[in-house]
């Protein structure tokens, strides 16, 4: 497991030192750079942990999962992302086992932006969830396929962005043992730019299970803080409001940060920063 973190971390630092930004849609439009827009293709490394309750049956238990996430943008329309998930799970397990280890490495093999216009975006990505987990406890046991579409588009008062996601999930194998994971997903983003270095998002995310049948919903609200251009800093809470699929919590936090690793001039001169 070891070699095969080594050669991740390789792969990922030649493409940041490889990869180039240009401005996007919500910068021309004259904001900061807000990594929470789908539509925004801009290299950058993120950092965040999320606490997040669950309760099975009469038992409570609780997942901590801190990722590092690398997001590299080629050319002006492609990208892709890697996730490094470290996992801590309380949920009682057999002696001997970790509850702490390396979670499901994800990929995003490729995202595409297909159009774009000064104030608006498509995009779709085919994404992946690898069966790395160390155990049963920190992973989902199964090889997932994810394919995602995306709109976002700023409002006409540049204070106000509107994104969709859906996103599909298709199993691939892994343990047999497991119950394959077949679900679509549909998250709204609502982004209010209060000023030049702070926005906060609504982020309703509902989720509808193909397995068991039913539809789940979590409520999510982040606050996002830019102290310097190529920086952002969030915390985020979030509530379960109801549905039993397995992505629903009672209740969840988060925080996190991200750094743009490339200055984009021509954005500086357009937003006059």
């Amino acid at each position: 497991m070891s070699k095969c973190l080594l050669v991740v971390f390789i792969l990922l630092c030649s493409g940041l030192l490889s990869a180039q930004t240009t401005s996007d849609s919500l910068r021309q439009a004259g904001r900061l750079d807000a990594g929470e827009d789908p539509a925004q293709f801009i290299t950058r490394m993120e950092f965040f942990s999320e606490l997040q309750q669950f309760k099975s049956g009469t038992s409570t238990f609780y997942i901590n999962q801190t990722t590092l996430r690398s997001i590299i943008k080629i050319g002006k329309r492609f990208t892709t992302r890697l996730d490094l998930p470290f996992v801590y799970n309380t949920h009682p397990s057999p002696a001997n086992t970790d509850r702490t280890g390396l979670g499901d490495i994800s990929f995003r093999l490729l995202g595409f932006k297909f159009m774009e216009r000064p104030r608006s975006a498509f995009t779709a990505s085919v994404e992946i969830s690898l069966n790395t987990a160390e155990n049963r406890f920190l992973g989902t046991g199964k090889n997932v396929l994810l394919p995602v579409v995306s709109y976002s588009t700023l409002m006409k008062d540049k204070r106000h962005l509107l994104a969709f996601l859906f996103q599909e999930a298709i199993t691939l194998g892994g343990d047999d043992d497991r119950q394959d994971l077949a679900f679509s997903k549909l998250q709204i983003l609502l982004l209010r730019f209060w000023s030049r270095k702070f926005w906060t998002v609504l982020a309703p995310e509902t989720y509808l299970d193909h397995k068991k049948g039913g539809l789940s919903m979590n409520l999510e609200m982040r606050f996002t803080f830019a102290p310097k251009r190529r920086i952002n800093i969030w915390a985020q809470g979030g509530v379960g409001i109801f549905g039993d699929f397995v992505a629903r919590y009672q209740w969840g936090t988060e925080a996190g940060c991200r750094y743009f690793l490339f200055k984009d001039s021509s954005a500086q001169k357009k937003t006059g920063t």
